[in-house]
């Protein structure tokens, strides 16, 4: 995948507005923190008549990596926040599902993704080196999400994927995706 321009920028909280996909194709985000960075990114819906925080889109800590997620059609905007004192730099943009990099056999990473997956239903084995991870499956349009796995520490087992979708990871430690 090439990477999403990250257009918008900002110190600890803020908010930035979403510019979604055309519809029918998912909406991507693509956020990156600073080494020291420790941020939550949240979906958001602020219209005159409603202003509602959303669920946790990102969980990002300590690295230069960019994390990805899905941004449901709902969210007008997304917002940072900061779980300590420090206001943190970071960066982010919004890109299409049809842009992310696809999962044919074998994925890998440290911090949140989002993969496109386009074979036939199959088992792939997913490996946590530590900490939590939350794998959730989307149709290509970014609709329907279905939480395929949860774990609180080291994994490694077998997963089922319903057929094409995008995969997204949540995962703040080494992980990795194998098609088998």
């Amino acid at each position: 995948m090439d990477g999403i321009e990250l257009i918008h920028s900002g110190w600890g909280k803020g908010s930035v507005r979403v510019t979604h996909a055309p519809a029918g194709v998912a909406t991507v985000l693509e956020f990156r923190g600073g080494l020291l960075s420790a941020l939550q990114v949240y979906g958001m819906t602020d219209t005159p008549d409603r202003l509602e925080q959303g669920r946790e889109l990102i969980n990002y800590c300590w690295g230069k990596g960019h994390a990805r997620a899905l941004v449901p059609k709902e969210y007008t905007h997304v917002a940072t926040g900061k779980p300590g004192g420090l206001s943190p730099r970071w960066k982010l943009g919004f890109g299409t599902g049809d842009s992310l990099a696809e999962l044919s056999a074998t994925a890998s990473g440290r911090f949140p993704d989002a993969l496109r997956y386009t074979g036939p239903p199959a088992q792939v084995r997913l490996e946590v080196e530590k900490f939590h991870a939350t794998v959730r499956h989307s149709s290509i349009s970014g609709g329907r999400s279905t939480q395929l796995h949860l774990s609180s520490g080291p994994f490694r087992g077998t997963l089922a994927l319903p057929g094409p979708g995008i995969i997204e990871v949540a995962c703040l430690a080494k992980w990795s995706l194998t098609v088998l």
